[in-house]
């Protein structure tokens, strides 16, 4: 019998609560699982859903349901702060300041906050960075709080050590510097100071269960498929952008700037900073797998991204240079176009393909027939982006995004970053989007038969000269 993810949630509750013995009412049960399933279903998720805490776990294993269930509670700069009860839970620990996170210093007299900070090793008084654990930590404050005495303190920890593990995107020099090693003797300490007499094997396993965590959380890197990779990169922009969850109606340069957040986040991630090794875990031929896959979809993904940043600078120089910015659809149409009505893709004449593209390849086949489903925010397919990447090939593709990050800086108008585009690229997007945008049609055929005068000229000058 299909069930719904409240359902799901609840059942992924139950059973790991079973795990640990826990003692709790249906209805205490049927509260937690309605308080994560609030909290993973704010209107600004996209990635970060349900469904995300489904993949990660089967069940079988209670620690890691445990930590599925609440590592992503919090969200902090997604959600817009926090729902109130999740504000209730934190704010004897937390304080905020215009939208400034702080652990409290009287925090560390709880003694289970003590020891969550103890794993997180952070110190009261501190600041919360978003990149360096905030939504970690306060989702292990939130999880250890709200099952303090239904389970043991010692599993407690455990899940909220791979909660840690779950901070991602971590440099180490050497494999004793690594986040998991670092844990490890976080783990030890805290054992010894509460004297519990947990086994060395027994901190050790647990640390191997949270690299294992921490590598599913992230297991989107190394999909066989890159466009399921592109997929559920395509779902994290509108969390990030709140502009893209206004269908229809966001503008050209909120779409380029959350395309140039995306893009510049890829560009300079390391691959080798996404993965962990720890102990035998995961086994070295999974791991090196892993790498290997991730390598590959970053850098596909560097490449894809790198022309739809290019796609919409153009149609943000177009749409500057006729009237100012305005919605995407106004430009390039509607993203589910009515069949009636014509689309960029139907106005964009065939071209001979430059030699540096490489027709057979996933980026081509990418933007050619599209990521793996649709976004809410964006088409499947890249029809302008392949009509670029056609055209330029891949070095000129990087040659006039250097000249177009100059316009995003402020430092290159739009008509002389649009002046430096080859004659045979602009002037079929010019006069393509003329047609869809009625309001700019004049002013976008003016610009087209300029570029055009202008190529002619240049044509007659280099014949002139040649004749000598």
């Amino acid at each position: 019998m299909a069930t719904g993810t409240i359902q799901k949630t609840i059942n992924l509750f139950k059973n790991a609560l079973e795990g640990f013995n826990a003692n709790i009412s249906l209805i205490q049960l049927e509260k937690l699982a309605i308080m994560v399933h609030r909290a993973m279903t704010a209107q600004a998720r996209s990635f970060h859903t349900p469904e995300h805490i489904f993949d990660l776990t089967d069940g079988a294993n209670p620690l890691l349901a445990l930590a599925a269930l609440f590592h992503d509670i919090v969200y902090y700069q997604v959600d817009d702060g926090f729902t109130p009860e999740i504000h209730e839970i934190l704010t004897p620990y937390i304080l905020e300041e215009t939208g400034r996170l702080s652990i409290r210093p009287e925090a560390a007299a709880d003694p289970l906050l003590a020891l969550t900070l103890a794993v997180f090793g952070f110190e009261p008084g501190q600041t919360l960075l978003p990149t360096k654990g905030l939504n970690e930590f306060l989702s292990a404050v939130v999880m250890n709080k709200k099952l303090e005495g239904i389970i043991g303190v010692t599993d407690l920890i455990k899940a909220t050590a791979c909660i840690e593990a779950t901070i991602p995107f971590r440099r180490s020099a050497t494999p004793q510097e690594s986040p998991q090693y670092i844990l490890e003797q976080r783990l030890i300490a805290i054992n010894a100071q509460q004297q519990w007499d947990m086994p060395l094997a027994e901190i050790r396993e647990t640390v191997k269960w949270a690299a294992i965590f921490a590598n599913k959380d992230v297991a989107n890197f190394s999909e066989e498929d890159t466009g399921k990779f592109l997929d559920n990169t395509w779902k994290l922009i509108p969390e990030t952008n709140p502009s893209l969850r206004m269908r229809g109606v966001y503008s050209i340069r909120s779409y380029r700037e959350a395309l140039q957040k995306m893009e510049g986040f890829l560009r300079f991630l390391d691959p080798d900073d996404i993965y962990e090794s720890y102990r035998g875990a995961p086994p070295e031929g999974e791991y090196q797998r892993m790498v290997a896959l991730a390598f590959r979809n970053v850098y596909t993904g560097r490449e894809y991204l790198a022309i739809k940043l290019l796609s919409a600078a153009l149609v943000e120089a177009l749409a500057n240079i006729t009237g100012g910015d305005a919605p995407v659809a106004l430009l390039i149409g509607e993203m589910e176009g009515d069949e009636n009505n014509s689309s960029l893709e139907d106005l964009l004449p065939d071209i001979d393909v430059s030699p540096q593209a490489k027709v057979g390849s996933t980026l081509f086949g990418l933007l050619a027939f599209g990521r793996s489903s649709a976004s809410s925010f964006d088409m499947q397919n890249s029809p302008l982006a392949l009509f670029i990447y056609k055209c330029l090939g891949a070095d000129n593709v990087k040659l006039y995004l250097n000249i177009a990050r100059e316009m995003f800086d402020g430092n290159l108008e739009p008509r002389a970053f649009l002046d430096q585009l080859p004659v045979e690229l602009i002037v079929p997007i010019a006069r393509a989007c003329a047609v869809l945008a009625i309001t700019r049609s004049a002013a976008l055929n003016e610009y087209a038969a300029a570029r055009e005068r202008m190529a002619a000229t240049t044509a007659e000058a280099a014949e002139d000269a040649e004749k000598g």
